[in-house]
């Protein structure tokens, strides 16, 4: 005689790791929209970004910051970095 699976039994025999939850919506600002944020000049953007301090993203040719990039970029200065 078979003993039927309570859905508890069904659970601890199919165990799956939950899903990771989906990633959050990333900010993203254009060079005046940046530069105002972190209060420079869009030269002083530029430079900070030519030469790495800042990342971008280039969305169809045109230059992107992640808002959580400048926040961090703020973070590292705060520290004297």
């Amino acid at each position: 005689m078979r003993v039927p699976l309570l859905p508890e039994t069904l659970a601890m025999s199919d165990p799956k790791p939950p899903s990771p939850p989906p990633p959050k919506p990333t900010r993203l600002l254009t060079p005046p929209e940046a530069a105002a944020f972190l209060s420079v000049s869009l030269r002083t953007l530029t430079r900070l970004t030519a030469t790495g301090v800042l990342p971008h993203v280039r969305i169809g040719g045109q230059r992107r910051y992640e808002l959580e990039a400048l926040l961090a970029y703020v973070a590292r200065q705060r520290r004297g970095g």
